[in-house]
């Protein structure tokens, strides 16, 4: 029995000691801009409508290199967007690009389609436009849903 808590009493020692949750890599939490790129402010922002707040929904952030490509639904960059989170930060070599925004609707009966959202409850509205990044510098784009 002496053995078996000796055993135990060792492995709980080297269980609890073996790592250091205080360790990690020191530094601050600055982001290292590379000195090639450009910066993308994207304020997504929720247009006033005759629904409820809490039912109209970000759902969709997406970059494409053309027109063609934006059609297509073919972005080289989608952006994890959410209902709590206004504004977007990317950081794009300069260059010309595309961008896609899309919201729905998520209220019951015919709210949406009176609202203005096409085909009604889970109907989408785009906004897209073609924006240009220059090297080290800063563009702000907001949103202007119809």
């Amino acid at each position: 029995m002496k053995k078996i808590n000796r055993i135990i009493g060792i492995g709980l020692l080297v269980l609890l000691t073996g790592c250091d949750p205080t360790g990690g890599i020191e530094g601050n939490d600055e982001i290292i801009i590379p000195p090639d790129t450009g910066t993308l402010e994207f304020r997504f922002i929720l247009p006033e409508y005759k629904i409820p707040k809490d039912k109209v929904h970000r759902i969709s952030l997406g970059f494409a290199w053309s027109a063609d490509s934006l059609y297509k639904s073919l972005f080289f960059r989608k952006v994890n967007v959410s209902d709590l989170q206004e504004v977007y930060t990317v950081y794009l070599l300069p260059d010309e690009y595309y961008y896609d925004a899309v919201i729905t609707c998520s209220c019951e009966g015919d709210t949406c389609l009176n609202g203005g959202f096409p085909g009604g409850r889970f109907g989408m509205k785009h906004n897209f436009n073609k924006f240009f990044i220059e090297k080290q510098k800063s563009l702000v784009i907001e949103t202007h849903f119809q």
